[in-house]
């Protein structure tokens, strides 16, 4: 029996600088045999690697706990002290009560946990220059070996950390973004490697970032090899001079002046190279400041990198000395390019998503944004250059000012985003669908920046609630994104207000309405039940149940007779045609509504979707209060619930039509979804809609991008799954295909093909939800809410017509879910593989099997008709109940031949 494996403390391996009191543990688990499960578990911590024994653990010993419970094990030893490291490692026992041996050890370093662990202050450049970059030097002499050493840094807006001329790590745009008034990210390095026994130096770069001004916090801490310790702090003197960076603003981009670089700023022996005049006029002592005035706290999220190089797959000359290159793809970051020419030539690059008619970088759907980084050469040999304070929203670069004709390979992307690993692998026999999935994730990916973004590009990249509202599921499925929204529920809640428990419609808050929509405000309820849901982490749901609480209450503030009649934005940016025009008002009681010219929907009533949210957001509110164990609460949200859905159907559902409102398709969708459309009902319902399709769209969508979040799994719970694959599939406007079509790499903002000034970003992931849909019902890949965390995955596959196969592989936090299913001849192979510890409810429809099926299993039919034949390893029971098959198993690997009779 294996050992577990992949030990991780609070989501991270080996992670550096906890501030929590109680670190959450979790581990993997693997077993030869299928159905297995975990009984009981031992887990050790201590404090030392040499204390880390059974018989010795100084901290923790858990001793043998009978539970299944693998994720989230908090830690409940001795106090754990700041800035310590500490290792530990588990054991498991099966089900069969057989036991493993130890992990391999794994380790974890706390961060300072109380305020008078910090010696450090705030510290900033006297000198006024606007827009420039600072560099700030530390020299320390060490005079025994280094053993450990932890640097904790704040610089914000952005920083780079150097020490003895070598960059600290990989990360860039560092720290993230916050309400710097707040809360204010600290990093922290282990960088015992790049200190000397002798004279050392500390560089630190820093940009305006989002907080628009530059100010240092730096902690350093080092165990020599004798004991002792030292520590180096911005409370001690420190130098600080500008730098090569003359401007740098996060939508307009950096100018870089390479005949200003300080060659060898960063090194020891620095001031023994330049002149006294040189130190004298072009550096300074750095002052104090006060600061932001945020809280510190650890970034535990993956900290910003440049995690792909692109290559051009074209260079056009458009204009004599213009070159554009063509990356291929919409990416975020920047490009690096390589460049001979004479002192001080300028070279402009220039990014967008689109060319114009010329075939020159069409700037227009920026807005204000200037998109653009100048290079200043030194006249040294071969120069490269890349930006380090900005990002840009591109796929070409339009590149003015190199001396001569360049190659494809002088000018590299660098796709540039937060670093969370991949958590799935989704792919199908049509290949329309596996583009649409490849620029939903590209597009994702690229709004990834320390918050989840709405678009890249333009002089906004907020984090927009409503947008995350509708693509967290999609982003759970395909990345790793525990830690990113944990911290975004942060600046959720310090974006909440104080008094009214209203929230804003983006976090950090800098632009949109305060309060916000209440489909906005909403994601602050259905966020942390999606961690919840996806990972198990009822720690969230605690720290975050208040704050929840005072939105819906805001909500029932503001409604009247349970209906929330206020709305901004509604089921936002329809196809154009169904949309309001600028001098149209959306609702009645929507103080300056006029945001929504242009994207606001004129068929769907803004308040059916206010108080649809407000319902949805009750009704999982009780849901939380009754894991929480506050039963009163439970109660009362779920009797609020149920007047909103009573007073819903009372003003928008015609019964004799079958219709809500006027009938749109998110209209109809949104009651079906949370099934609110009163029993017997249903089935009207859902013709009007299959009718709204079919014949008043001629088989197209016409819904924002609330509607179609919910559009094709409505279609498919009632049974239309081949009409929202056709959705799915369209080529022609509007739809996903008719971005492709038109060459779209991620997906659009709008449904239109848009190049000019407003809301035309031709990456933002809303839209693309559509790839949950992939997930959940062609692969058929479902939590399970009564044991989250894919402790029990239902697998509901659908078998539309036109497909041959899908396979999809989706990361949990107890290891790999896959289905992958393929016709042949007749019958259909599917492959389901669930992780040890955990188990499955595998739904067959027999509607797709018009005689009836049998299954087998490994050659051994294990199910004909209505009859259990046989029962196999893992197979826990195989039933038949209403209009499906339902195989409950453990974990395994299993491989099913589903014949149809």
């Amino acid at each position: 029996m294996q050992e577990p494996r992949d030990l991780l403390c609070e989501y991270s391996s080996d992670p550096l600088g906890i501030d929590v009191e109680k670190p959450r543990f979790s581990w993997r688990l693997e077993h030869a045999e299928r159905g297995r499960s975990q009984k009981a578990y031992r887990l050790i911590v201590a404090s030392e690697r040499s204390e880390l024994d059974p018989e010795s653990a100084d901290l923790w010993d858990s001793g043998k706990v009978v539970s299944e419970k693998s994720v989230n094990i908090e830690y409940d030893g001795r106090p754990l002290e700041s800035v310590e490291k500490y290792y530990w490692k588990v054991k498991w026992w099966d089900d069969k009560g057989r036991e493993s041996a130890f992990s391999e050890t794994a380790t974890f370093l706390m961060g300072p946990m109380k305020s008078d662990d910090w010696e450090a202050s705030w510290i900033g450049d006297p000198a006024e220059r606007p827009g420039y970059s600072s560099l700030f030097r530390k020299e320390f002499e060490l005079e025994k070996g280094v053993e450990t050493a932890q640097v904790y840094v704040a610089g914000i807006g952005y920083h780079e950390l150097r020490i003895n001329g070598e960059k600290a790590d990989d990360r860039v745009l560092d720290p993230g973004h916050t309400e710097y008034g707040k809360r204010v990210l600290y990093s922290t390095y282990e960088v015992a490697d790049l200190l000397e026994e002798d004279s050392n130096v500390i560089g630190v770069l820093t940009g305006n970032g989002w907080y628009g001004k530059q100010e240092l916090f730096f902690q350093m801490t080092i165990k020599l090899t004798d004991g002792t310790e030292k520590i180096i702090t911005s409370e001690q003197p420190w130098m600080v001079a500008s730098g090569p960076i003359l401007q740098n603003s996060i939508y307009d981009g950096e100018v870089y002046d390479a005949r200003l670089e300080k060659t060898g700023w960063d090194i020891p022996g620095y001031r023994d190279k330049v002149s006294d005049e040189v130190l004298r006029d072009e550096w300074t002592r750095a002052v104090h400041v006060e600061g932001p005035g945020g809280e510190l706290e650890s970034q535990k999220m993956e900290p910003i990198r440049v995690n792909e190089v692109v290559k051009p797959v074209d260079v056009s000359n458009p204009e004599d000395e213009v070159y554009v290159f063509d990356l291929g793809q919409n990416i975020t970051g920047w490009a690096e390019i390589s460049v001979d020419g004479e002192r001080g030539r300028e070279i402009n690059l220039k990014y967008g998503e689109v060319v114009d008619d010329e075939g020159r970088v069409n700037q227009d759907n920026l807005r204000s944004a200037r998109a653009k980084d100048t290079y200043i050469l030194s006249g040294d040999e071969t120069e490269k250059y890349e930006p380090r304070f900005t990002y840009h929203g591109f796929r070409y670069v339009e590149v003015e000012g190199l001396p001569e004709e360049p190659e494809k390979e002088d000018l590299l992307g660098k796709f540039v985003h937060s670093g969370m690993e991949s958590a799935s692998d989704f792919r199908t026999s049509n290949e329309l669908i596996n583009q649409i999935q490849e620029n939903t994730v590209r597009g994702t990916r690229g709004n990834l920046h320390s918050i989840p973004t709405d678009c890249p590009q333009r002089n906004e990249r907020l984090g927009w609630l409503g947008d995350n509202t509708i693509y967290a599921e999609e982003a759970i499925y395909n990345f790793d994104m525990v830690k990113f929204y944990t911290k975004w529920l942060k600046d959720i809640r310090d974006a909440q207000d104080e008094e009214t428990g209203a929230v804003p419609d983006t976090a950090p808050y800098r632009w949109g309405r305060k309060p916000g929509d209440p489909g906005w405000g909403s994601c602050y309820v259905l966020l942390p039940w999606f961690l919840y849901l996806y990972y198990g982490d009822t720690r969230v749901l605690e720290r975050h149940y208040e704050g929840m609480k005072r939105w819906v209450d805001y909500m029932k503030g503001r409604s009247k007779v349970n209906l929330l009649r206020y709305t901004y934005y509604g089921d936002w940016c329809p196809p154009e045609d169904s949309c309001l025009s600028a001098d149209e008002s959306p609702a009645e009681d929507s103080p300056g509504a006029h945001v929504g010219a242009g994207a606001y929907p004129k068929n769907t009533p803004g308040i059916l979707v206010s108080t649809w949210w407000y319902y949805y957001s009750a009704m999982i509110l009780s849901e939380i209060a009754k894991i929480l164990g506050k039963t009163d609460d439970m109660h009362e949200y779920s009797e609020l619930a149920d007047e909103i859905e009573k007073a819903f159907n009372d003003e928008f559902l015609n019964e004799e039509e079958g219709i809500y409102a006027e009938g749109s398709q998110t209209s109809l969708v949104l009651p079906l979804f949370l099934q609110m459309v009163p029993k017997g009902l249903e089935e009207k319902v859902v013709g009007k809609l299959v009718e709204n399709i079919r014949e008043e769209h001629n088989g197209h969508l016409d819904t924002g991008i609330v509607g179609t979040k919910y559009l094709l799994p409505v279609l498919s719970e009632y049974g239309r799954e081949e009409l929202a694959y056709n959705l799915a599939t369209q080529k022609s406007y509007p739809s996903w295909g008719y971005m492709i079509e038109n060459g779209a790499t991620t997906i659009w903002e709008r449904w239109e093909y848009k190049t000019g000034g407003g809301m035309n970003s031709h990456n933002h992931p809303m839209l693309g939800s559509i790839s949950e849909w992939f997930h959940k019902y062609l692969a058929g890949i479902r939590p399970d809410s009564s044991a989250p965390g894919f402790k029990r995955v239902r697998i509901e596959p659908s078998f539309v017509e036109d497909l041959d196969f899908v396979s999809d592989s989706v990361e949990t936090p107890r290891g790999p879910v896959k289905s992958i299913w393929k016709k042949n001849s007749g019958s259909i192979h599917l492959k389901v593989s669930i992780p040890v510890n955990g188990e499955a409810e595998i739904k067959l429809h027999k509607t797709d099997f018009e005689e009836g099926i049998s299954i087998v299993e490994e050659g051994e039919t294990i199910w004909k008709k209505e009859s259990l034949l046989n029962r196999r390893e893992g197979i826990i029971d195989v039933s038949e109940k209403e209009e499906c098959v339902i195989l409950e198993i453990g974990s395994g690997e299993y491989s099913f031949r589903i014949n149809e009779l």
